[in-house]
C-alpha cells in the first residue's frame, strides 16, 4: 500500500504556484507573532532605558539643586543641657518647678524630634537607595543591557526567519529541477 506522502512525492515533481504561495504564507503566519513579539520587546526595552534617562536627569538636578537644612535637633540638645544647668541654679522653690517645668517640655519635644528625625532619615536613606542618583545609574546600566539583549534576540528570531526562508528557496529549486 502507498501512502500518501509516497504519492506526493511520485506524482508532482515540483510546487505549483499555489502550493508555493501556500508555503510562503505558512512560513510567514508561523514566523509574524515571533517577529511581533521580538519587536515589541525591543520597542520597550527602548521606552524602559529612554524613562530610566529621565529619571537619572531629575536625580541629578535635584541633587545639583537640594537646600542645605540644618538640623534644629543639634540646638535643642545644647539648649536642653543648658536649662538643667539653669534648673541646677534656681534656689526658689517656686522657680525650680517653673524651670522644671520648662525642661520637661523641652525634653519631650526633643524626644519627639530625635524619633521623628530617625524616620526622616530612615525615609530619606530609602528614597536615595531607590530613586538617588547612583540607583539612576545603575537603572539605566540594566536599561541599556536589557535593550542590548532585546535587539540580540530580535537578530535571533531574524536569523531563524532568514534560516526558513533559504530552506524554503532550498526546498523549491530541489522540487523546481528535473528528476534524474
Amino acid at each position: 500500500m502507498v501512502t500518501l506522502a509516497e504519492q506526493d512525492r511520485q506524482s508532482v515533481p515540483g510546487l505549483d504556484t499555489a502550493e508555493r504561495d501556500r508555503v510562503v504564507t505558512a512560513l510567514e503566519t508561523r514566523f509574524a507573532p515571533h517577529l511581533d513579539a521580538a519587536a515589541a520587546a525591543v520597542r520597550e526595552a527602548e521606552r524602559e532605558l529612554a524613562e530610566a534617562r529621565e529619571r537619572l536627569a531629575k536625580a541629578e538636578e535635584a541633587a545639583a539643586t537640594g537646600e542645605y537644612r540644618s538640623d534644629p535637633l543639634v540646638f535643642m540638645r545644647e539648649t536642653l543641657s543648658e536649662d538643667v544647668d539653669a534648673l541646677e541654679r534656681r534656689t526658689n522653690p517656686k522657680k525650680v518647678r517653673a524651670a522644671f517645668r520648662f525642661l520637661l517640655d523641652r525634653a519631650v519635644d526633643l524626644a519627639a524630634g530625635e524619633v521623628q528625625g530617625f524616620h526622616d532619615d530612615q525615609a530619606a536613606a530609602e528614597h536615595e537607595r531607590l530613586h538617588g542618583v547612583e540607583a539612576c545609574r545603575l537603572a539605566v546600566q540594566r536599561a541599556a543591557a536589557a535593550l542590548e539583549e532585546a535587539r540580540a534576540m530580535a537578530e535571533r528570531v531574524r536569523s531563524a526567519e532568514r534560516a526558513a526562508r533559504r530552506g524554503l528557496d532550498v526546498m523549491l529549486d530541489k522540487l523546481a529541477a528535473p528528476q534524474e
